[in-house]
C-alpha cells in the first residue's frame, strides 16, 4: 500500500480535477486516463500497488466465477504491459516489494489462490485455505502478511498469515476473544499494522488496531461504538505512515455511528468525519503525512477525497460512459504521483481503467 512520495502530492490535490500522463508539471496538475493493451478485455480492475517507482501492478478479472481469467497489469516504467497468470482464478489483492517480489491473492470455484513474482514470472503458491482471500501487504524489505476471512468488509471470523520467503504461515498475533482483523499494512519487518473489530462483551463492538515491533504485538483500542454484532461498522483500511501517523477507514455499513478516517498521533485518536458522511472503500497514503480515500460513486466520473490532515478537497477523474468507481489507490515512490484503479460498468460490459496524477 501507498508508500513515500514527495510532499507536492499534498499541494497538487488540491488543485484541479480531471486526470494524468506520467510527470505533468504542478500546474496541470489532474486526474487522467492512462490507456494500455493490458487494459483492453471485458472485465474489472480492482487493485494497485507499488513498491518502487518502477515496480508496480494491477489486478482485475474476467470471465465467470466457473471460468475466471486473472488479469495482471505490470508497470514496465513506460506503459501497462500484461502479465500471464500460471492459473485461472480471480485476484482480490496484490502486493509489491520490489521489481523482483510481489503477490497476488484470490480464489477459484475450487478454492483459494496466490501468486508469487520473482522477478521473472509468476509462480502458484498454496494459500491456506482458513478463509477467504481479501487483502495482501508488502514493505521494501520483502516482509508481507496477508489476511483472510468472510469478505473484505465482515465483522466474521478472520486469519492472519505471513510470507516465509516461500510460503503463508500463521504469525500467531494475539487476539482478544471474538476480534476480527479485516485490514493490513505493512512497513517493514518490524513494523506491521493491523486494524480490526472486537467484541468483548459479545454485545458491543469496538476497533482494534494490533502493532508488530519486531519484538512483540501491541493491542492499540479505537475508541467509539462500532454496533452490534450482526448490525456493525468495519474498519475496512488502514495506512501507517509512521508510528505517530496511522490512519483507518471506518464504514458505518447498517451500524449506528459515522462514516470517518481515524488518526493516531501515537497517543491519542482523532475522529475526523467524511465529506457528506461519504462511504469510503479504498485508502492511500498522499506521502505527505496525508490520505486519499476513494467513496462509493454513481455517476460517470470518478472521485477522489484528499485529507491533508487538515481539511478535505474533492476532485474527479474524467468523464467516463457507463457507471464509474475507482477502487484502489497508491503513491508511487520517487514521484509526486497517485495511481488508482477502478472499473466503468456498462449494461453489455466492463471497462478497466487506470488513472494517475501527478
Amino acid at each position: 500500500m501507498g508508500r513515500n512520495v514527495v510532499l507536492v502530492v499534498a499541494t497538487a490535490l488540491a488543485c484541479g480535477a480531471g486526470t494524468v500522463a506520467v510527470a505533468a508539471p504542478a500546474h496541470a496538475a489532474a486526474w487522467k486516463d492512462i490507456p494500455g493493451a493490458a487494459l483492453n478485455y471485458d472485465g474489472g480492475l480492482d487493485r494497485v500497488d507499488f513498491g518502487a517507482k518502477n515496480a508496480g501492478w494491477a489486478v482485475g478479472a474476467s470471465g465467470s466465477f466457473f471460468s475466471p481469467q486473472a488479469k495482471i497489469a505490470r508497470w514496465n516504467g513506460s506503459s501497462w504491459a500484461a502479465d500471464t497468470s500460471p492459473v485461472g482464478f480471480t485476484p482480490t489483492d496484490v502486493a509489491v516489494s520490489s521489481a523482483s517480489k510481489a503477490w497476488i491473492i484470490g480464489y477459484s470455484m475450487w478454492g483459494t489462490t496466490s501468486l508469487h513474482w520473482n522477478g521473472t514470472q509468476w509462480n502458484e503458491v498454496s494459500y491456506p485455505l482458513v478463509g477467504f482471500p481479501t487483502a495482501v501487504s508488502a514493505a521494501p524489505d520483502g516482509t508481507a502478511y496477508s489476511i483472510a476471512g468472510i469478505d473484505a468488509a465482515s465483522g466474521g471470523p478472520s486469519a492472519i498469515l505471513r510470507w516465509t520467503g516461500s510460503g503463508w504461515v500463521d504469525p500467531q498475533v494475539p487476539l482478544p476473544p471474538s476480534s476480527s482483523i479485516t485490514a493490513v499494512d505493512v512497513r517493514a519487518e518490524d513494523d506491521v499494522w493491523l486494524a480490526g473489530t472486537t467484541s468483548a462483551t459479545g454485545t458491543s463492538i469496538t476497533g482494534l488496531v494490533m502493532h508488530w515491533n519486531g519484538t512483540s504485538w501491541e493491542r492499540i483500542d479505537v475508541p467509539g461504538n462500532m454496533g452490534v454484532p450482526a448490525y456493525q461498522g468495519t474498519l475496512h483500511r488502514i495506512v501507517a505512515d509512521s508510528p505517530t501517523n496511522v490512519y483507518v477507514l471506518r464504514v458505518r455499513q447498517n451500524a449506528q455511528t459515522t462514516n470517518a478516517i481515524l488518526r493516531y498521533d501515537g497517543t491519542s485518536w482523532e475522529t475526523i468525519g467524511t465529506p457528506l458522511n461519504a462511504s469510503g472503500i479504498g485508502l492511500s497514503s498522499d506521502g505527505a503525512g496525508g490520505v486519499v480515500m476513494l467513496p462509493i460513486t454513481t455517476g460517470n466520473k470518478t472521485q477522489y477525497m484528499h485529507y491533508n490532515g487538515s481539511s478535505w478537497t474533492t476532485v474527479n477523474g474524467p468523464a467516463r460512459s457507463g457507471a464509474v468507481q475507482a477502487t484502489d489507490a497508491d503513491a508511487r515512490p520517487g514521484t509526486t504521483a497517485i495511481v488508482s484503479a477502478g472499473t466503468a460498468s456498462q449494461p453489455d460490459k466492463k471497462i478497466p481503467f487506470i488513472e494517475y496524477f501527478s
